[in-house]
Protein backbone atom coordinates (compact mmCIF):
# COMPACT_ATOMS: atom_id res chain seq x y z
CA UNK A 1 0.00 0.00 0.00
CA UNK A 2 1.39 3.40 -0.99
CA UNK A 3 1.13 6.01 1.74
CA UNK A 4 1.52 9.74 1.29
CA UNK A 5 4.30 11.47 3.17
CA UNK A 6 1.74 12.98 5.54
CA UNK A 7 0.23 9.55 6.21
CA UNK A 8 3.58 7.81 6.68
CA UNK A 9 5.12 10.30 9.12
CA UNK A 10 2.75 12.46 11.12
CA UNK A 11 3.88 15.58 12.95
CA UNK A 12 2.91 15.95 16.59
CA UNK A 13 3.44 19.01 18.80
CA UNK A 14 3.51 18.19 22.49
CA UNK A 15 2.24 20.58 25.20
CA UNK A 16 5.86 21.32 26.16
CA UNK A 17 6.55 22.58 22.63
CA UNK A 18 8.52 19.59 21.37
CA UNK A 19 7.67 18.67 17.77
CA UNK A 20 8.36 15.18 16.51
CA UNK A 21 7.24 12.78 13.82
CA UNK A 22 5.76 9.36 14.47
CA UNK A 23 4.86 6.48 12.15
CA UNK A 24 1.17 5.47 12.22
CA UNK A 25 1.72 2.34 10.11
CA UNK A 26 3.87 1.05 12.98
CA UNK A 27 2.30 2.73 16.01
CA UNK A 28 -1.21 1.69 14.98
CA UNK A 29 -0.24 -1.96 15.48
CA UNK A 30 -0.61 -1.15 19.18
CA UNK A 31 2.68 -2.77 20.15
CA UNK A 32 5.30 -0.10 19.41
CA UNK A 33 5.94 3.60 19.81
CA UNK A 34 8.11 5.42 17.28
CA UNK A 35 9.60 8.88 16.92
CA UNK A 36 11.82 10.98 14.70
CA UNK A 37 12.60 14.37 16.16
CA UNK A 38 12.45 17.66 14.33
CA UNK A 39 14.67 20.59 15.27
CA UNK A 40 11.81 22.41 17.03
CA UNK A 41 10.95 22.66 20.71
CA UNK A 42 14.31 22.46 22.46
CA UNK A 43 16.65 24.77 24.33
CA UNK A 44 19.79 24.77 22.14
CA UNK A 45 20.84 27.96 20.40
CA UNK A 46 22.71 29.15 17.34
CA UNK A 47 23.67 26.45 14.84
CA UNK A 48 22.00 23.85 17.09
CA UNK A 49 18.66 25.63 17.39
CA UNK A 50 16.77 24.16 19.03
CA UNK A 51 16.03 20.46 19.67
CA UNK A 52 19.54 19.09 19.14
CA UNK A 53 19.51 15.40 20.10
CA UNK A 54 23.21 14.68 19.49
CA UNK A 55 25.84 14.69 22.23
CA UNK A 56 28.80 14.49 19.86
CA UNK A 57 28.46 18.04 18.58
CA UNK A 58 29.79 21.38 19.79
CA UNK A 59 26.52 22.10 21.56
CA UNK A 60 26.47 22.44 25.34
CA UNK A 61 25.92 18.96 26.77
CA UNK A 62 23.44 20.33 29.32
CA UNK A 63 21.28 21.57 26.44
CA UNK A 64 21.32 18.15 24.79
CA UNK A 65 20.34 16.44 28.03
CA UNK A 66 17.47 18.90 28.50
CA UNK A 67 16.33 18.37 24.89
CA UNK A 68 16.28 14.61 25.40
CA UNK A 69 14.43 15.01 28.69
CA UNK A 70 11.83 17.18 26.96
CA UNK A 71 11.35 14.65 24.17
CA UNK A 72 10.78 11.71 26.49
CA UNK A 73 8.43 13.80 28.59
CA UNK A 74 6.51 14.61 25.38
CA UNK A 75 6.34 10.88 24.66
CA UNK A 76 4.97 10.24 28.16
CA UNK A 77 8.02 8.25 29.26
CA UNK A 78 9.32 9.15 32.73
CA UNK A 79 12.17 6.65 33.14
CA UNK A 80 13.16 5.35 29.74
CA UNK A 81 15.65 2.53 29.26
CA UNK A 82 17.67 4.05 26.44
CA UNK A 83 19.91 2.19 24.04
CA UNK A 84 22.33 4.17 21.89
CA UNK A 85 24.61 2.49 19.39
CA UNK A 86 27.86 4.45 19.11
CA UNK A 87 27.57 4.89 15.36
CA UNK A 88 30.68 4.49 13.21
CA UNK A 89 29.16 4.17 9.71
CA UNK A 90 29.80 0.43 9.75
CA UNK A 91 27.61 -2.66 9.46
CA UNK A 92 27.68 -4.08 13.01
CA UNK A 93 24.27 -5.10 14.41
CA UNK A 94 23.80 -5.62 18.16
CA UNK A 95 21.17 -7.99 19.60
CA UNK A 96 19.96 -6.68 22.96
CA UNK A 97 18.96 -9.29 25.55
CA UNK A 98 17.77 -9.23 29.15
CA UNK A 99 21.26 -9.54 30.60
CA UNK A 100 22.36 -6.47 28.64
CA UNK A 101 19.92 -4.16 30.43
CA UNK A 102 20.00 -5.65 33.93
CA UNK A 103 20.30 -2.77 36.38
CA UNK A 104 20.90 -0.22 33.62
CA UNK A 105 18.80 2.57 32.14
CA UNK A 106 21.23 4.18 29.70
CA UNK A 107 23.16 1.83 27.47
CA UNK A 108 25.76 2.71 24.86
CA UNK A 109 26.90 -0.02 22.48
CA UNK A 110 30.25 0.79 20.96
CA UNK A 111 31.08 0.55 17.24
CA UNK A 112 27.53 -0.34 16.24
CA UNK A 113 25.04 1.05 13.71
CA UNK A 114 21.96 -1.10 14.27
CA UNK A 115 20.20 -2.68 17.25
CA UNK A 116 17.54 -5.38 17.46
CA UNK A 117 15.55 -6.73 20.41
CA UNK A 118 12.42 -8.46 21.70
CA UNK A 119 12.53 -6.63 25.03
CA UNK A 120 9.59 -4.34 25.90
CA UNK A 121 9.99 -0.86 27.38
CA UNK A 122 13.45 -0.44 25.87
CA UNK A 123 13.92 2.45 23.44
CA UNK A 124 16.27 1.71 20.57
CA UNK A 125 17.65 5.09 19.55
CA UNK A 126 19.89 6.41 16.79
CA UNK A 127 21.02 9.93 15.86
CA UNK A 128 20.93 11.47 12.39
CA UNK A 129 21.84 14.55 10.41
CA UNK A 130 21.38 13.22 6.83
CA UNK A 131 22.02 9.48 7.10
CA UNK A 132 18.95 7.28 6.87
CA UNK A 133 17.07 5.56 9.65
CA UNK A 134 15.38 2.23 8.92
CA UNK A 135 12.65 1.09 11.31
CA UNK A 136 11.88 -2.64 11.34
CA UNK A 137 8.99 -4.44 13.02
CA UNK A 138 7.62 -7.96 13.05
CA UNK A 139 4.31 -7.30 14.84
CA UNK A 140 3.42 -10.99 15.14
CA UNK A 141 6.62 -12.20 16.78
CA UNK A 142 7.19 -8.81 18.48
CA UNK A 143 10.68 -8.12 17.20
CA UNK A 144 12.02 -4.64 16.46
CA UNK A 145 15.12 -3.21 14.84
CA UNK A 146 16.57 0.23 14.21
CA UNK A 147 19.31 0.90 11.67
CA UNK A 148 21.54 3.88 10.94
CA UNK A 149 22.34 3.67 7.22
CA UNK A 150 24.73 6.20 5.74
CA UNK A 151 26.40 5.57 2.41
CA UNK A 152 29.06 3.31 3.92
CA UNK A 153 26.51 1.26 5.84
CA UNK A 154 24.33 1.07 2.75
CA UNK A 155 27.28 -0.18 0.73
CA UNK A 156 27.75 -2.89 3.37
CA UNK A 157 24.07 -3.88 3.13
CA UNK A 158 23.37 -3.04 6.78
CA UNK A 159 19.57 -2.96 6.40
CA UNK A 160 19.48 -6.50 5.03
CA UNK A 161 21.95 -7.69 7.67
CA UNK A 162 19.67 -6.28 10.36
CA UNK A 163 16.74 -8.23 8.91
CA UNK A 164 18.81 -11.41 8.73
CA UNK A 165 19.79 -11.19 12.40
CA UNK A 166 16.22 -10.44 13.48
CA UNK A 167 15.24 -13.71 11.81
CA UNK A 168 18.23 -15.75 12.96
CA UNK A 169 18.53 -14.53 16.56
CA UNK A 170 15.03 -13.45 17.55
CA UNK A 171 12.61 -15.55 15.50
CA UNK A 172 11.26 -12.82 13.24
CA UNK A 173 9.62 -13.86 9.97
CA UNK A 174 10.42 -11.93 6.82
CA UNK A 175 6.92 -12.15 5.36
CA UNK A 176 5.47 -10.60 8.52
CA UNK A 177 7.91 -7.71 8.78
CA UNK A 178 7.26 -4.03 8.06
CA UNK A 179 10.10 -1.68 7.11
CA UNK A 180 9.97 2.12 7.13
CA UNK A 181 12.79 4.22 5.70
CA UNK A 182 12.79 7.61 7.38
CA UNK A 183 14.01 11.13 6.68
CA UNK A 184 17.50 11.64 5.26
CA UNK A 185 19.21 12.96 2.16
CA UNK A 186 17.09 12.27 -0.90
CA UNK A 187 18.51 11.53 -4.31
CA UNK A 188 18.14 15.21 -5.14
CA UNK A 189 20.77 16.19 -2.58
CA UNK A 190 23.16 13.26 -2.12
CA UNK A 191 25.83 14.34 -4.56
CA UNK A 192 29.05 12.30 -4.51
CA UNK A 193 32.30 11.97 -6.41
CA UNK A 194 33.35 9.20 -8.74
CA UNK A 195 35.09 7.29 -5.94
CA UNK A 196 31.83 6.85 -3.99
CA UNK A 197 29.90 5.88 -7.12
CA UNK A 198 32.57 3.31 -7.97
CA UNK A 199 32.49 1.95 -4.41
CA UNK A 200 28.80 1.19 -4.96
CA UNK A 201 29.34 -0.09 -8.50
CA UNK A 202 31.92 -2.57 -7.24
CA UNK A 203 29.32 -4.01 -4.87
CA UNK A 204 25.99 -3.69 -6.70
CA UNK A 205 25.48 -4.36 -10.40
CA UNK A 206 22.16 -2.47 -10.17
CA UNK A 207 23.66 0.80 -8.91
CA UNK A 208 22.75 2.66 -12.10
CA UNK A 209 19.10 2.17 -11.22
CA UNK A 210 19.75 4.50 -8.27
CA UNK A 211 22.45 6.84 -9.61
CA UNK A 212 22.35 9.82 -11.96
CA UNK A 213 25.53 10.89 -13.74
CA UNK A 214 25.88 14.69 -13.68
CA UNK A 215 28.64 14.47 -16.31
CA UNK A 216 31.03 16.58 -14.25
CA UNK A 217 32.65 13.86 -12.21
CA UNK A 218 29.71 13.91 -9.80
CA UNK A 219 26.72 11.63 -9.28
CA UNK A 220 23.42 11.83 -7.44
CA UNK A 221 22.70 8.60 -5.54
CA UNK A 222 19.34 7.55 -4.14
CA UNK A 223 20.22 5.93 -0.81
CA UNK A 224 16.57 5.44 0.08
CA UNK A 225 15.98 3.50 -3.12
CA UNK A 226 19.09 1.42 -2.53
CA UNK A 227 18.01 0.50 0.99
CA UNK A 228 14.51 -0.38 -0.22
CA UNK A 229 16.05 -2.63 -2.90
CA UNK A 230 18.23 -4.33 -0.30
CA UNK A 231 15.24 -4.89 1.97
CA UNK A 232 13.25 -6.40 -0.92
CA UNK A 233 16.16 -8.67 -1.72
CA UNK A 234 16.17 -9.69 1.96
CA UNK A 235 12.58 -10.88 1.62
CA UNK A 236 10.64 -7.89 2.98
CA UNK A 237 7.48 -7.06 1.03
CA UNK A 238 6.02 -4.25 3.13
CA UNK A 239 8.42 -1.35 2.70
CA UNK A 240 7.46 2.31 3.12
CA UNK A 241 9.78 5.15 2.16
CA UNK A 242 9.31 8.78 3.17
CA UNK A 243 10.21 11.57 0.77
CA UNK A 244 11.23 13.90 3.60
CA UNK A 245 14.68 15.20 2.63
CA UNK A 246 16.70 16.58 5.53
CA UNK A 247 18.66 18.99 3.31
CA UNK A 248 15.53 20.36 1.64
CA UNK A 249 13.66 20.98 4.92
CA UNK A 250 15.66 23.51 6.99
CA UNK A 251 12.66 24.48 9.10
CA UNK A 252 12.18 20.87 10.22
CA UNK A 253 15.56 19.16 10.17
CA UNK A 254 19.26 19.60 10.78
CA UNK A 255 21.47 18.65 7.83
CA UNK A 256 25.20 18.00 8.07
CA UNK A 257 25.67 18.58 4.35
CA UNK A 258 23.48 21.66 4.01
CA UNK A 259 24.91 23.25 7.17
CA UNK A 260 28.55 22.43 6.32
CA UNK A 261 29.07 20.17 9.29
CA UNK A 262 28.15 22.56 12.09
CA UNK A 263 24.65 21.50 13.01
CA UNK A 264 22.56 19.47 15.42
CA UNK A 265 21.20 15.95 15.20
CA UNK A 266 17.75 14.40 15.06
CA UNK A 267 16.89 11.39 17.19
CA UNK A 268 15.08 8.31 15.92
CA UNK A 269 13.54 5.67 18.14
CA UNK A 270 11.33 2.61 18.41
CA UNK A 271 10.19 0.75 21.51
CA UNK A 272 8.01 -2.28 22.16
CA UNK A 273 5.19 -1.43 24.57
Amino acid sequence: MELTQEDLFKLRKAPNGVEYLYIPVLDDTGIVRTFFTTRRGGVSRGDFDSLNFGKYTEDDLANVEENRKRLFSALGIDKPILVFPRQVHGDAVACLTEKDILGRDNITIEDTDAVITKLPHVILTTVHADCLVVYLLDPVNRVIGLTHAGWRGTRENISAKTVDLMVKNLGAERQKMIAVIGPGLDGCCFEVGTEVYEAFRDRFDFIDDFASNLNNGKYLIDLKGLNARQLRDAGIDRIHVTDYCTSCSPALFFSHRRDHGRTGRMGAGISLL
